[in-house]
């Protein structure tokens, strides 16, 4: 296969997708045609629900399909894909964890761009706030590559100077904290553990940031909540100034919910998302179309969420 540019020369639509496992809740499919519409790239964007026994037969027969520009990477393989690959982009390297794949030739390449996604999705918030932008002791709620996009999120914009992070498995979070070490000591920033939901023991100084980069909150594909986002108690969220929570379906999560009751300014996953999906197709297609594309996603995310506002978690 050639350039994109050449397969749509030949009429070819080139094929992208989401690969994860019970993903069917993902709103990637309509932002990646709102894009590809508003741009004329356009790509058919499918849902690649893989189960885990059948991960490495998906990657050899997905390079065996040249009409193939790339996938997402979503829960629970972005650990899994990282580890597979020779290639990897810096940017997946250093955080471990891949959410794009292109591929070249014969050669599947793993990036990461949640990390800038997140990134800017912070300074946005900082920014729209009047916060501070720096010296933010921040709480992570959980320890897979949404969490480790969030590490080096947090050190790219030079917020944090305290992190505490907490999860259910601590082997993931030791790997984490091996991983960053070196990052965390150059930036003059604390890497310290909390056991997972001691809400008891948890007492931060202001400002204070809330972070949860787990899957819990997230609606299913009917608009179900499975499994509801993580409640502090209103004294703990009391100690926020802010909560950034990267589940973007429902649009306003529980979590969100209790922060807002409690005071404290609450910002969804919608924007990471969004910016995520912007850089992957600039990865496929090659860069000139992100302001018109951002745009395209913005308004499909923001139609959908207006119609998705009674969800509950």
């Amino acid at each position: 296969m050639g350039s994109p540019d050449e397969s749509r020369d030949l009429g070819i639509i080139p094929t992208t997708g989401l690969l994860g496992h019970n993903i069917g809740y993902s709103l990637s499919p309509m932002l990646h045609v709102a894009a590809g519409e508003a741009s004329g790239r356009q790509c058919d964007y499918n849902l690649f629900d893989i189960p885990p026994e059948h991960l490495d037969g998906f990657l050899r027969r997905v390079v065996q399909f040249q009409e193939t520009l790339g996938f997402n990477v979503t829960t629970p393989y972005k650990e899994d894909v990282a580890s597979r690959f020779d290639a990897l982009h810096d940017s997946a390297r250093e955080v471990g964890a891949v959410n794009v794949v292109a591929l070249r030739g014969d050669h599947l390449i793993g990036y990461n761009t949640d990390r800038p996604a997140l990134a800017s999705s912070l300074r946005a918030a900082i920014k729209d706030g009047g916060h501070p932008d720096s010296g933010w002791t921040v709480v992570l709620l959980g320890a897979g590559g949404g969490a480790r996009a969030a590490c080096w999120a947090l050190l790219d914009t030079g917020l944090v100077e305290n992190l505490i992070v907490s999860a259910r498995d601590p082997d993931r979070i030791h790997s984490i904290k091996n991983d960053t070490y070196f990052a965390f000591t150059q930036a003059q920033a604390t890497f310290s553990t909390q056991k997972w939901m001691d809400w008891g023991t948890l007492f931060v100084e202001s400002p204070a940031m809330l972070i949860n980069a787990t899957p819990l909150g997230s609606a299913d594909n009917r608009g179900r909540v499975p499994h509801s986002s993580p409640h502090p108690p209103q004294r703990v969220l009391k100690q926020f100034s802010l909560v950034l929570d990267i589940v973007y379906a429902p649009p306003v999560t529980g979590l969100m919910k209790a922060a807002r009751s409690a005071g404290v300014e609450a910002v969804g996953g919608g924007g990471m998302l969004v910016e995520q999906a912007v850089l992957s197709r600039s990865i496929w297609f090659g860069e000139g179309e992100e302001d018109i594309e951002r745009a395209a996603m913005v308004a499909a995310y923001s139609s959908w969420a207006s119609k998705s506002a009674a969800w509950e978690d």
